[in-house]
C-alpha cells in the first residue's frame, strides 16, 4: 500500500489545484461547504464533479446523462480490474468507490497489478483531491487562474503515467486510437461523447491486436 501511496504523490500536482477548483466551482454555484466536501468524498472524480456544478441549475435528465456519460470509463476500469484480481464483495465495493483512471494506471504502471499497490494509490488520489477541496473551500476569494492553471497539469501528467505503458503493439495502437478518436470527436461533440468514443476505439483497436 506504501508503494502504491507514494507512486500517486506525483499526480497531486494535478490533484490539488483540481480540488482547489471544485471548491470554488462549487461555492460560486451555490453548494454549501459541507455539500461540496461531501461530494468530492463520495465521488471523486474531477470531471463530473466539475461538470455537475457547471450544470446544477439545468434539468436533471441532462444532468444525469451528462454525469453517466464522463464516468463511463470506470466500468471498463472496472473490467479491467475484475480480469486481473480475484476480490471479494467488500473489496469490489471499496475498489469501486475510490476507483480513479489515474490511481489504475499507476498501480498498473508498477508490474502485476495487486490489492494493495491499488487500495494505496486510490488512498493517495483520494485524500489528495480530497485536501484541494477545501483549500478551495477556504480559499473562495483565491485568483481564478488555478482552475486554468489545472487544466495544462491534468493531462501532462496522465501522459506520463500513460508513456511506461507502452510496452506492446496492442497498448501503442490503444493509446492511438484513442487519441485520433478523441481529437475528431472533441471539435463536433460533448466532451463526455469524445471520452466514450475514445475509450471503445481505443479498447477496440487493442483487443484487435491482442
Amino acid at each position: 500500500m506504501k508503494r502504491g501511496f507514494l507512486a500517486m504523490l506525483p499526480l497531486w500536482v494535478g490533484a490539488i489545484p483540481s480540488g482547489i477548483a471544485f471548491g470554488l466551482a462549487a461555492r460560486a454555484a451555490g453548494l454549501s461547504a459541507l455539500q461540496a466536501q461531501l461530494m468530492s468524498g463520495l465521488a471523486v472524480n474531477a470531471a463530473v464533479q466539475l461538470t455537475f456544478v457547471t450544470l446544477l441549475h439545468t434539468p436533471v435528465y441532462l444532468l444525469l446523462l451528462t454525469v453517466l456519460t464522463l464516468g463511463a470509463e470506470l466500468p471498463l476500469l472496472g473490467l479491467a480490474i475484475g480480469r486481473q484480481l480475484r476480490l471479494t464483495w467488500p473489496q469490489r465495493l471499496l475498489v469501486a468507490w475510490l476507483l480513479t483512471d489515474g490511481a489504475y494506471g499507476v498501480a498498473a504502471a508498477l508490474g502485476p497489478l495487486e490489492l494493495p499497490v491499488l487500495l494505496g494509490a486510490e488512498a493517495s488520489m483520494f485524500l489528495g483531491w480530497n485536501l484541494g477541496t477545501a483549500l478551495g473551500l477556504l480559499a473562495v476569494h483565491a485568483v481564478p487562474a488555478i482552475a486554468h492553471a489545472a487544466g495544462f497539469v491534468v493531462p501532462l501528467t496522465f501522459l506520463a503515467v500513460l508513456l511506461p505503458l507502452m510496452r506492446s503493439r496492442g497498448a501503442v495502437a490503444a493509446a492511438l486510437a484513442a487519441a485520433a478518436t478523441a481529437l475528431v470527436l472533441g471539435r463536433a461533440a460533448p466532451g463526455g461523447v469524445a471520452v466514450l468514443g475514445a475509450a471503445v476505439a481505443g479498447s477496440a483497436a487493442g483487443a484487435w491486436l491482442a
